[in-house]
């Protein structure tokens, strides 16, 4: 009993220290050798996934400086030189296209940022937000058929294309003030710590090398606030949004050619109704019009549109003798 005992022993003792017949493959392994291998593959994954996730971050890092760069550099972008006739004539282009590179930009720095993916981590984050952004949606669709309504004096679903882009506009109208402020708190974040750091340096305490990380994020979120800063109160004011909505009809839902007799053909139409019996007509046809019109001219909304009976044009009748 005792020498049975001894070899159990013997045997829990070889499994937990091992022995050299583990290096043979054909000898059975101790336990303390497959809890080895078990470590070192764990080991070995979890420095892979480091890896991984260190490149993912750098390779994060340096797209969002490229975005950063190209996104102040279009926004500032000036055209003095005579020979750059082209950058001047896209002048607006390249700053829409600058800043909405750096609204990229801030969205990316937010959404990394700790706080946000703690709250979003909890499912009453994501249900309170779906819930106020599905009520933003509905009043900014029924403010752009208040805009549509009070152009044309009529149903807002007579102009679809139009009520989907309005929509659209006056969604981002809405938007602007929040993106605003994140890009207010950010430049007021990176600047302190741009400030801390130069201070620290005039007296030798500072550490690293200079946040130019910090100062891209300044420069990003002062080019929102210095274009973002005036568009609700001039390009997106309640006064400015009517004759987009006036471009955006004439461009898009607006037919130039109709076959209503009693139309004169020169003015445009849009067809009312399911059976198109009626139409609405505007007072004269619009001439072609650019972005940089669009967005920056001040245009004249008509008020003379008027609705009329459609009294289509008869089909021509074939001549019975033209086939002979």
């Amino acid at each position: 009993m005792t020498k049975e005992i001894e070899q159990q022993l013997e045997r829990i003792h070889h499994e937990l220290s091992g022995s050299e017949r583990d290096l043979f493959s054909k000898s059975p392994r101790s336990l303390k050798y497959y809890v080895q291998d078990i470590q070192r593959r764990l080991s070995d994954w979890l420095s892979e996934r480091r890896d991984q996730q260190d490149k993912q971050r750098h390779d994060l890092l340096r797209a969002m400086v490229v975005i950063g760069v190209i996104g102040v550099v279009l926004a500032i972008a000036r055209s003095a030189a005579s020979d750059m006739a082209w950058v001047r004539e896209h002048t607006l282009a390249f700053r829409l296209w600058g800043v909405s590179l750096c609204l990229i930009f801030v969205g990316v720095l937010v959404e990394r940022s700790s706080v946000v993916r703690s709250l979003w981590s909890f499912a009453v984050t994501k249900f309170l937000l779906s819930l106020i952004l599905s009520g933003v949606v509905f009043y900014a669709r029924g403010r752009a058929a208040g805009y549509i309504n009070g152009v044309f004096h009529v149903d807002a679903s007579a102009l679809p294309i139009t009520l989907v882009l309005t929509t659209g506009l006056v969604l981002f109208k809405l938007l602007v003030p929040f993106a605003l402020t994140i890009a207010a708190l950010i430049l007021a974040l990176h600047a302190l710590l741009i400030i801390s750091w130069v201070k620290h340096y005039r007296v030798g305490k500072t550490s690293g090398d200079f946040p130019w990380f910090s100062m891209l994020c300044s420069a990003v979120a002062g080019v929102i606030l210095f274009f973002g800063w005036s568009w609700p109160s001039d390009q997106l004011s309640d006064t400015r949004i009517p004759e987009k909505v006036y471009l955006i009809a004439e461009a898009l839902d607006f037919n130039q050619r109709h076959e209503c007799a009693n139309v004169d053909p020169e003015r445009p139409v849009v067809f009312l109704g399911a059976g198109q019996e009626s139409v609405l007509v505007a007072p004269y046809r619009l001439e072609d019009f650019d972005f940089a019109t669009f967005f920056e001219t001040r245009v004249t909304v008509p008020t003379l549109f008027v609705r009329e009976k459609c009294e289509y044009k008869p089909l021509p009748t074939p001549d019975p003798l033209s086939g002979y």
